[in-house]
Formats: C-alpha cells, sequence, structure tokens
C-alpha cells in the first residue's frame, strides 16, 4: 500500500515537472508571436517616421537608417528609432527559442546563434544612438556605419547560416536560400561597378532619379529589398527548426 503510495507520487511528480516546460501553444507559435511582434512594431515605425521625413520617403533612393537619423528626418525619427529598439528587444527570445531547437541538430550552432545575438545586441544601440545622440560618427570616426555593418552581418550571415543548413538537408530550400543572398550580391556588384566607373555620383540619394540613373544602381532600393527577404528568411528558420510541442496527457493510469 504505502509503496504504491510513494510511486503514484513520484508519477504525478514527473507529470507536473514535464508540464512546467510545457507553455500553451507550444514553442513554434511562441516563436511566431515573438516574430510577428517584433514585425509589427518595425513596420508600424517606419511607416510612422516616413509620414514625418521631410519632402516625402522615397525608399527606392533612401537608406533605412534615414528614416532615424535626427539630422534627416527630425520631427519623426523617434518613431523609426524606438520601433527598431523595441523591434529587436522582441527578437531576443526568439533566437533563444531558436538555439534550444538547432542545439542538438547543427554542428556550430552555437557561434552562428551568438552571431545573431551579436546582431541584436548591435542593432540595439544603433536605435538608442539615433534616439540620443545626433550625429555618432561626428564623435567616434565611422562608429555608427560600424554598428549598422555588425548588426546587419550578424543577421545577415546567421539567417544565411541556418538556411544554409536547411538546404543541404533538402533541396527544397534552395530557392529561398538564393532569394535571400541575392540582394547581398546585388549590393556588392552595384557598389563596386559605382566605385570603379561613377565615383562621383557618390552615395544613393532622391536626385538621382532626376539624373536618370537605373534603379538597379540604388544601394537604398537593394537595401530594402535584404530588409524584405531577410524578415521572410527570419520566419522560414521558425518554420523549419522549431518544432510544435506534443500534447502531454496528464491523466495516470489507475490499477
Amino acid at each position: 500500500m504505502v509503496i504504491d503510495i510513494i510511486e503514484q507520487q513520484r508519477d504525478w511528480t514527473r507529470v507536473r515537472l514535464q508540464n512546467q516546460n510545457k507553455q500553451p501553444g507550444g514553442k513554434k507559435q511562441r516563436a511566431f508571436v515573438w516574430y510577428l511582434a517584433s514585425l509589427v512594431v518595425l513596420v508600424m515605425g517606419a511607416l510612422l517616421a516616413a509620414r514625418h521625413y521631410p519632402g516625402g520617403f522615397d525608399w527606392r533612393y533612401t537608406v533605412a537608417s534615414a528614416l532615424a537619423s535626427q539630422k534627416h528626418n527630425p520631427n519623426g525619427s523617434i518613431w523609426f528609432a524606438m520601433g527598431f529598439l523595441f523591434s529587436m528587444s522582441l527578437l531576443w527570445p526568439f533566437v533563444g527559442l531558436l538555439k534550444e531547437a538547432v542545439a542538438s541538430k547543427l554542428p556550430a550552432a552555437g557561434i552562428t546563434i551568438s552571431l545573431m545575438r551579436l546582431g541584436l545586441v548591435c542593432g540595439v544601440l544603433v536605435a538608442i544612438e539615433r534616439l540620443f545622440i545626433h550625429d555618432l560618427s561626428a564623435w567616434v570616426y565611422k562608429a555608427h556605419e560600424l554598428l549598422a555593418i555588425l548588426f546587419f552581418l550578424g543577421w545577415y550571415l546567421g539567417v544565411l547560416v541556418l538556411l544554409g543548413q536547411a538546404m543541404i538537408r533538402h533541396k527544397l530550400y534552395v530557392l529561398p536560400v538564393i532569394l535571400i543572398a541575392s540582394p547581398l550580391l546585388a549590393i556588392g556588384l552595384t557598389e563596386f561597378w559605382l566605385y570603379l566607373e561613377q565615383r562621383e555620383l557618390g552615395w544613393a540619394d532622391t536626385n538621382w532619379q532626376e539624373k536618370g540613373i537605373p534603379l538597379w544602381l540604388s544601394f537604398a532600393f537593394w537595401q530594402w529589398l535584404a530588409i524584405g527577404f531577410l524578415w521572410a528568411g527570419i520566419a522560414l528558420l521558425a518554420f523549419i527548426y522549431i518544432e510544435p510541442e506534443r500534447h502531454i496527457n496528464n491523466s495516470l493510469p489507475h490499477e
């Protein structure tokens, strides 16, 4: 009798411990909630910032960081900077769930996750810089550009590495990887061509359209495409790697 009671108590304890690690909706659902919340916050911040941009915002010839610049967007920069700050913060638990999913499946997964987290930290620092500092690069040479590049490459390379691992296992993911990588390749080729042939043009600007310069030469155009493809890649990672949790049967057999 006493032994039966002890064994039953152990069974109930085991079930309770298992359920403590199971939140309603499962890991995949939670990952998509964090992802969608981050995306909505970022899009809303960008739209509000673009609404206040002096002379109207032409995304084809204006880089994304201009939306959060106190110098170029004095009345609307706070919206994109705040949206970007909260968006990057909301992605942190998403990366945590992704880490749990890939840790036992992929070689060198820890390095890739660390790279993505470095990108997030740099993204948060960029947002804080845009909120409180008029021009960081005026204080520290190319500091803003360095943070922005580390953020972008950290996230982009992390997503590409994980998708590349999925592509090796399943050829179905070849096309998504090519699409996500294509803006980076386009940026490299167009900027190299401009450096060799038309250095006098300088940085991408809205007056490029007036000069008749092709859209495909604009860094801003490819940057916005890269951002869109990047966010699609993040969602694809959750779909590929984060498995839904199975239902636990709380009921125990009665003897």
